[in-house]
């Protein structure tokens, strides 16, 4: 039996409306409150991918410049030791080697900017988990309260009522918070 069932039940057996309202009040908050913590853990989870990948692509612009560096350093070893005497090939390798050593930094940069981005993914990634959390906490929350509504009404005693609002209250709190703690 959901909380909307429960809530009909109240109002048809005693007519309640105003513990009837509120558990239905309750139940959209605690409906609202999985639907925003769901939509924030896929987003962690789509955030914590992309930073994975982008770690995976610096992983590789990194080993992109170390293999520049290591042919540069080749090259320039064997112009140092002059093995190649003709003329033509010696400056082929030079240009070679200028080219390796010249474009190495510009890659390097690239490295480095995606390894920014990949801890800014992964930075922004463990807010929103923590959005999650929080809205996580106040849909329990809003749960618990419908229950402590739902007895209170099916027993016929009001002792619960102040508990099940507080309890509310304190999960509406959260679930603000987590609302503006993703963004």
């Amino acid at each position: 039996m959901n909380a909307v069932e429960v809530a009909r039940r109240v109002e048809r057996t005693s007519g309640n409306r105003p513990i009837a309202l509120l558990t239905a009040i309750v139940a959209v908050l605690a409906a609202l409150g999985t639907l925003f913590a769901h939509h924030r853990s896929i987003g962690a989870l789509s955030l914590k991918n992309q930073a994975i990948l982008m770690q995976a692509r610096a992983s590789d612009t990194y080993n992109a410049y170390e293999a520049k560096q290591t042919r540069y350093n080749i090259y320039q070893a064997l112009l140092a030791t002059d093995l190649v005497r003709k003329s033509e090939t010696r400056a082929r390798l030079e240009s070679i080697a200028q080219q390796e050593g010249s474009s190495a930094p510009a890659v390097l940069e690239k490295a480095k900017s995606l390894e920014q981005q990949a801890a800014r993914d992964d930075e922004r990634s463990e807010a929103i988990l923590r959005s999650y959390e929080v809205l996580q906490y106040a849909t329990s929350a809003f749960e618990v309260s419908i229950i402590l509504v739902s007895i209170s009404a099916l027993a016929g005693t009001r002792i619960f009522l102040p508990f099940a609002c507080s309890l509310s209250g304190v999960g509406l709190v959260l679930f603000i918070a987590g609302l503006f703690q993703g963004r």
